[in-house]
């Protein structure tokens, strides 16, 4: 005799610290800044733009 196996599923939501929120935006930025940012953000900080330009050509990313 087969038995039939039926799976649940439980909708409990998964608590999500609020830290890990700000670690997320943070990166998110980080991001934007390291391979989108042409200068808009940081047009007033040149070492900062040019650390960035530097590292889009270093990952291989045009920013041209």
């Amino acid at each position: 005799m087969a038995v039939a196996i039926v799976p649940t599923h439980d909708t409990t939501p998964i608590d999500i610290p609020r830290w890990s929120w700000m670690v997320l935006a943070i990166a998110l930025l980080g991001s934007y800044l390291m391979l989108q940012e042409n200068g808009w953000l940081t047009s007033h900080w040149m070492v900062i733009h040019e650390f960035f330009h530097d590292s889009r050509h270093a990952l291989g990313m045009p920013c041209h």
